[in-house]
């Protein structure tokens, strides 16, 4: 079972270089960006260029990088390659930051919007536009911290539902963003005197319950 509506956050996770930029102007989908000289990418570029080509399946003259992506999930397997190094460029976890949203305050006519089952890119991935379809989604691997193949419950689709995508398409302006979860108090202080530059009040949490980030 989903947890409540109301409690329902999603993420996007992006390098702290990009943070000042994403600010001033909202995200965009990658299809629809503002160019940024100074844009430092940390996902996969292989991954990346697949979802130029998969057509979002309720919207199907749309491609997944039509849309902004935001995880319904934290600590995910994507991190954990960018901390690594695995398949993507490593990146120390204090240059990652959070921008978090209220699915709520998202779902609207506002936006054209979806959300999946599993990973966006995948050809096996379920796309929906009703929340009532919300139950679709694997909580358990949203949730879950063991998200290797091989994992105790010995569910080997995990690591695709744990990447679980909230889609919106386009561009989401700034004044939707309504958290940033950051990994140390230095980070923090830092992205205070950001805020306060472009004259803007998004709270900023350090690692919540030690969830966001790994040890």
């Amino acid at each position: 079972m989903p947890p409540n509506i109301d409690e329902i956050w999603v993420f996007r996770m992006i390098s702290i270089q990009n943070l000042m930029h994403d600010l001033q102007n909202g995200l965009y989908s990658k299809n629809t960006a503002v160019p940024n000289p100074a844009y430092i990418g940390i996902g996969s570029q292989e991954i990346i260029g697949r979802r130029d080509v998969v057509h979002v399946k309720c919207y199907p003259q749309t491609v997944v990088n039509d849309y902004v992506p935001f995880y319904f999930s934290v600590r995910t397997p994507m991190l954990f390659n960018i901390k690594t190094g695995m398949g993507v460029p490593a990146t120390p976890q204090d240059d990652i930051v959070y921008l978090c949203c209220r699915l709520t305050s998202l779902t609207t006519t506002d936006f054209q919007w979806c959300f999946t089952e599993g990973n966006a890119a995948k050809a096996i991935t379920q796309f929906f536009i009703d929340l009532k379809d919300l139950d679709k989604l694997d909580w358990t691997s949203i949730i879950t911290h063991d998200f290797q193949n091989y994992n105790a419950d010995g569910d080997e689709d995990r690591v695709r539902k744990k990447h679980a995508e909230f889609l919106v398409k386009d561009h989401l302006p700034t004044r939707y963003i309504q958290a940033i979860v950051v990994k140390t108090c230095a980070v923090q202080v830092g992205i205070k005197e950001l805020l306060n530059q472009l004259s803007l009040n998004i709270p900023i949490h350090i690692n919540p319950k030690q969830k966001f980030y790994f040890l």
